[in-house]
C-alpha cells in the first residue's frame, strides 16, 4: 500500500514539476515578446519614418503588430527603417505595395491637413446659414460675402499639391 501512495506522490510530483518548467518556459517567451513590442513601439513613438513604415504595412494589412507580427528596425540613424523579420503567416509586402501605401498615406495626411486648416477659416455655419436666410429673403449680399471667404479659403489650402 505504501508503495501505491509513495508512486503517486512522485507521479505528481513530476506533473507539478513538468508544469512549472512550461510555465516558466511560457513567461520566458512572453517576457521577450513584451520587450520587443516596447521596442517596437518606442522606434515608432520617436522615429517618423519607422511611424510611416509601421503605418504602411498597418494599412496593407490592419490586423498586424509591430514586434509581434514583424519587427522594423535601422542601425543608423541615417539609414531607412526596414522590415527586419516578418514572423506572421500573411504574405510580406513588396518594395512596391510598401512605396505605394507610403503615398497613398502622405496624401491621407495632407487632405487631414488641409481639412483642419480649412474649417479652422471657414465662416461658422450659423453665419452660413444667416446668409443663405437672407439669400432666400432676396437679399444676396451676406451669401455673396460668405461664399467669396469660402473661395479665398479653399484657394488657400488646395487639396492636393497638383492644384497649386
Amino acid at each position: 500500500m505504501e508503495n501505491g501512495v509513495i508512486n503517486t506522490v512522485i507521479v505528481v510530483l513530476a506533473v507539478v514539476c513538468v508544469w512549472i518548467y512550461i510555465l516558466w518556459v511560457n513567461s520566458r517567451k512572453m517576457n521577450d515578446v513584451i520587450k520587443q513590442s516596447v521596442q517596437q513601439q518606442s522606434l515608432v513613438r520617436h522615429d517618423d519614418r519607422a511611424r510611416n513604415l509601421c503605418r504602411a504595412i498597418h494599412l496593407l494589412h490592419p490586423n498586424l503588430t509591430a514586434g509581434i507580427d514583424f519587427v522594423i528596425r535601422h542601425d543608423t540613424p541615417e539609414q531607412e527603417p526596414y522590415i527586419a523579420e516578418w514572423v506572421t503567416n500573411t504574405p510580406r509586402p513588396t518594395d512596391e505595395e510598401l512605396k505605394s501605401a507610403l503615398v497613398e498615406l502622405s496624401d491621407i495626411r495632407h487632405e487631414e491637413k488641409y481639412a483642419a486648416l480649412r474649417r479652422a477659416e471657414y465662416p461658422s455655419i450659423g453665419e452660413q446659414l444667416d446668409a443663405a436666410y437672407q439669400a432666400r429673403q432676396g437679399n444676396n449680399t451676406r451669401q455673396l460675402e460668405v461664399d467669396e471667404k469660402i473661395r479665398r479659403v479653399k484657394e488657400k489650402y488646395p487639396k492636393s499639391d497638383e492644384c497649386v
